[in-house]
Order: structure tokens, then C-alpha cells, then sequence
């Protein structure tokens, strides 16, 4: 069986990285848990879960993971977030594809995400899988990445069949709007970074397309309340992306 490492990246999570931490128990060789300078005793329950803790002040999402990533014993990584469960289906999933010789150089996950405790099936959130099981060997994390980090493979892909996760990333509305703005601020440099003129029009074009996407093409309204929610907000958070890109050029012209 090939030996496994389950890796996070941590800060200030205890609640949410205390399930998902119940929910890997048992499975790997290690469990690894790289703190970037919890206020909280996110450290403390994570030793006494039997987790290994490596503390390193926060450098980025790319670069955490890339660091987290390295202090790992094992060659293949399971990385995951705090506020994510690993169901059971996909656990065995991944049991039986780690006893065989392995075909693939990394997986990608099936994920389901929730909101006010119901799992949200449309929209921008439906239909979600992400790169989370990989040989470190044969990929890495960039590290200038702030936002939207993924592992970048080398060899071939595949994909785990079974829906292997839970998502549980908001608890509210004001976590929502909280988390866009982060989101919003760290692409807007992003845009900013690529030195290309943004237009008056961008803000609002690309609001208007997130929002016609992911509320009405992938059927968000089927939702409800909290479907329109995560439309809105997407479209909020692609308006003050470009306009917050454009007011920094506007203010370095002047």
C-alpha cells in the first residue's frame, strides 16, 4: 500500500478543522497540520488528534501549501482544508486506489458544497472537483499565487469516481460577503499585476456575465434565496475585482 500524508494548511479553524480531522482519522501514515500563526487553540487540538504541527507564519495560500507540501514524510499527499470532510465513499475511494499500483500522478476530487446546512446542487458551486491528491514528486504549488492556488502537475491525471467531499465553507451571509472581499482584493492584484490597461466597462461586463452564468445558465435559481446569494455575491466580487485593478492604475497615472 502506498504510504499517505494528509496535509493542511491552518489558521484560526478549530471548529471546522477538528471534524475534518475526525474525518481522516485512521487513514493515512500522518496527518500533518502547518500553522500560519493561530490565535485560537487550532494548535492544541490539533496535537491532541494526533496530528503533527509544523508552525510558519503565513505566506500565501501557494506558498503555505508549497511549504506544508515539503515538510511531509510521505510522497503522497492528500491535501485538504479545514472546512472540508472527507465522506466515507470517497475514503474507501481512496483506500483502494493507494493498495494498487497507482496510475495516475494526481486525482482530482469530487466535492459538494453546503450553505445554512443544505447542500447546495446548481450554480457556480455545483459540479465542483479539485486537485487535492498527488505524488509531490511530480508537481508543486506556485508559490506567487495568492488566491485560486492549485497544484500544477507534471504527469498524467486522473479523476476519484466516487463524491468524495464536503464542503462546509460559510456559515452565513456575512462570512460570504467577508470572504469575497479577501477573494476580490487579492485578484484585483492579480489584474493589477498583469499591467494590462482594464476599461471602464470591465467592472461591470464581467459582473454581469458571472452573474447570468452562474444564476441563470447553471441554474442557480433552483437554489432559492441562498442560490441567488452565491450569484450576487460572485458577480459582486468580479465588479470590485476589476474596478479595484483600475482605480490603482488611475491613481498611479495621476
Amino acid at each position: 500500500m502506498t504510504s499517505l500524508s494528509v496535509v493542511y494548511v491552518a489558521q484560526d479553524c478549530a471548529a471546522a478543522l477538528a471534524r475534518s480531522l475526525d474525518s481522516v482519522a485512521g487513514l493515512a501514515a500522518e496527518i500533518l497540520v502547518v500553522d500560519g500563526g493561530s490565535r485560537d487553540n487550532t494548535v492544541m487540538l490539533a496535537q491532541t488528534r494526533g496530528a503533527r504541527v509544523v508552525e510558519h507564519p503565513w505566506a500565501g495560500f501557494g506558498a503555505q501549501r508549497q511549504f506544508a507540501v515539503a515538510q511531509a514524510q510521505n510522497d503522497w499527499i492528500l491535501m485538504l482544508d479545514s472546512d472540508e470532510l472527507l465522506r466515507p465513499e470517497g475514503r474507501a475511494a481512496i483506500e483502494r486506489l493507494l493498495e494498487a499500483p497507482v496510475e495516475h500522478a494526481a486525482y482530482y476530487l469530487r466535492r459538494c458544497s453546503y450553505f445554512h446546512g443544505r447542500r447546495i446542487r446548481h450554480g457556480d458551486w455545483a459540479k465542483d472537483q479539485v486537485l487535492r491528491l498527488f505524488d509531490r514528486r511530480q508537481g508543486r504549488y506556485d508559490p506567487t499565487q495568492q488566491v485560486h492556488e492549485s497544484w500544477q502537475c507534471s504527469g498524467s491525471l486522473g479523476t476519484v469516481a466516487a463524491l468524495a467531499l464536503d464542503h462546509y465553507s460559510y456559515g452565513s451571509y456575512a462570512q460570504l460577503l467577508q470572504k469575497m472581499q479577501k477573494y476580490a482584493e487579492l485578484n484585483a492584484e492579480k489584474v493589477y499585476a498583469r499591467g494590462r490597461p482594464v476599461p471602464a466597462h470591465a467592472p461591470l461586463s464581467h459582473a454581469m456575465a458571472a452573474f447570468m452564468r452562474g444564476y441563470l445558465l447553471r441554474l442557480g435559481f433552483l437554489d432559492g434565496v441562498d442560490g441567488a446569494a452565491i450569484a450576487w455575491t460572485n458577480a459582486l466580487g468580479a465588479f470590485m475585482k476589476y474596478a479595484m485593478a483600475r482605480e490603482r492604475q488611475q491613481a498611479e497615472r495621476r
